[in-house]
């Protein structure tokens, strides 16, 4: 069971880190006007600066956009109902939030 416990507080830590990592990028990235995104920008993301495999990638950025949508930061487009791949960045909450 302790081994379950340090497992699960490794992966409560490492989704922080990729959480905050992303918000930074999203702040460095879109500004005022600049309002859409897509998951895949997420994912490249967490690619490069973690070194994670493509679906590993889509797995945990699933995870951080859930996140984000929950903080009220990322919305999903909704004419995109098809892909369900496009997401609104609320710019406000965004500049606003700190880490």
């Amino acid at each position: 069971m302790d081994e379950k416990q340090r497992i699960e507080a490794e992966k409560k830590k490492n989704f922080k880190i990729r959480l905050k990592s992303v918000i930074e990028m999203l702040q460095e990235t879109y500004y005022p006007g600049h309002s859409t995104t897509a998951k895949r920008v997420i994912e490249r993301h967490l690619i490069r600066e973690f070194g994670l495999k493509p679906r590993e990638a889509t797995y945990h950025g699933g995870n951080i956009i859930d996140e984000l949508q929950v903080m009220g930061i990322l919305e999903r487009v909704p004419e995109d109902v098809i892909r369900n791949a496009l997401l609104t960045i609320n710019i406000r909450k965004l500049q606003a939030h700190k880490a």
